[in-house]
Order: C-alpha cells, then structure tokens, then sequence
C-alpha cells in the first residue's frame, strides 16, 4: 500500500534523478550521469527530460549516432517535445555529414507536429543546404497553413538574401518592424498558472507545479489567452 500511495509523485523523483544526471554532466562523471538518467526512466519511462539528457551525454562522448536515437525516442514518449531537440538533431546530423537526412527528419516531423522550434530549424537547414530560394518557398508553404510572424520574419530573411539592392532597403524596414514584435512573442507559457517566460521550464517558477509548461512555444501576446 505504501508504494501505492507513492506512485502519484513518479515524475517529481524522475526530475529529481534528472537533476543529478545534469549536475554529474557538467563535472563531468558520465558514469554517474548515465545512472541516474537510468533510475529517471526506470521509474517514469515517458520521461523525455531523461530521454534528452541521454542524448545529451551520449554527443558528449561522442556517439553521435546514438545521441541521435536517443532524441528520436521522444516522439514515443511525447512528440511536442521534440521541438526543444530540434537544433540538436539537425547538428548532430550535420556532424555526421547527412545535412540532407536532417531535412527530411526535420521536415516529417514539422509535418506531423509542427511548431515554431521545428519550423525555425527546418528553414535554416533549408537556408544553408539549399539556398534561400527553397528557404522561401518553404516558409511561404508553411504560413499558408499557419500564419505566424515568425514565419514571416524567416521568410522577409530570405527574400532579402536573395533581393536587388534596390530592394533591400525596404524589406529590411518591414523586418525590423516585424522582430520588434516578435520579441515580446515566441513564449511558454505554464497551462497550470499561466507564467510565461522566454525559456523552457520543467518545473513551473510561478506554481512550482511539474511539466506543466508546453513545450511549443506561443505567439500570443501576454495579457490574452
């Protein structure tokens, strides 16, 4: 009946096992980091702040291949979360020289779940192995199905790489006006108390409740729903 009683609290003892994989990476002591992300999974296998700090350890030692299939395993615990891994992935996958890999990874998994994160990566990949033409048409394919200003901003990017001199003048007011927008955008916010913020919690700093922040982030503007 005890251990009953204690289940209710399996993600605050994983993130407690995760708190101490992520202090013995930075000593660093992979031993000791590879055994607490172990007990974190153990005792809640749809961890994916564990299943990160894997991939994690396992870039640090240099096994880019397996850092690469331990992010990949968040889309079975919870695929939202890929968007905080999306960076990650599209290095790692760089590292490897499979850049075009990366696209398409990338671009299923903007497909399937997108999300701001995922959309950013997926243009810059596009923008360095592609050029800025097929930057801009990625973008413009994307904001026809969800309209963000950060799309806009990506896609005002690269038409100024690609514009006349003529032209650049004006493209580059119209993006400034837009990044002066999106910098009071793009947060995540708590779905418990509300907290906002520009980086990624797992433990809320307004309620102190856990995983209770999502892990796409908004362009609503603070003060709305």
């Amino acid at each position: 009946m005890e251990a009953i009683a204690k289940r209710p609290y399996f993600r605050e003892i994983a993130h407690y096992y995760c708190e101490i994989a992520q202090a013995h990476l930075v000593k660093p002591d992979i031993a000791a980091a590879r055994a607490n992300i172990d007990l974190a999974l153990a005792e809640y296998r749809a961890c994916t702040r564990a299943t990160m700090l894997l991939g994690d350890l396992e870039m640090q030692e240099g096994d880019v291949p397996a850092a690469i299939a331990a992010w990949q395993r968040i889309e079975s615990q919870n695929p939202a979360f890929l968007s905080l891994v999306a960076e990650r992935l599209a290095d790692a996958y760089r590292r490897q020289g499979a850049a075009a890999q990366a696209l398409r990874v990338v671009g299923a998994y903007q497909r399937d779940y997108p999300s701001l994160d995922l959309l950013n990566t997926m243009f810059t990949l596009t923008l360095s192995e592609e050029g800025s033409e097929a930057a801009g048409a990625l973008i413009k394919e994307e904001l026809a199905r969800n309209p963000t200003l950060l799309g806009l901003d990506r896609l005002l990017e690269a038409q100024l790489l690609a514009a006349p001199a003529e032209r650049r003048h004006d493209l580059e007011l119209v993006k400034q006006l837009v990044g002066q927008h999106i910098k009071r955008l793009g947060l995540y916010k708590c779905e418990h108390c509300g907290f906002r913020a520009r980086q990624y919690y797992w433990r809320c700093p307004g309620c102190g409740k856990w995983e209770t922040y999502s892990p796409r982030r908004t362009e609503t503007p603070d003060g709305y729903a």
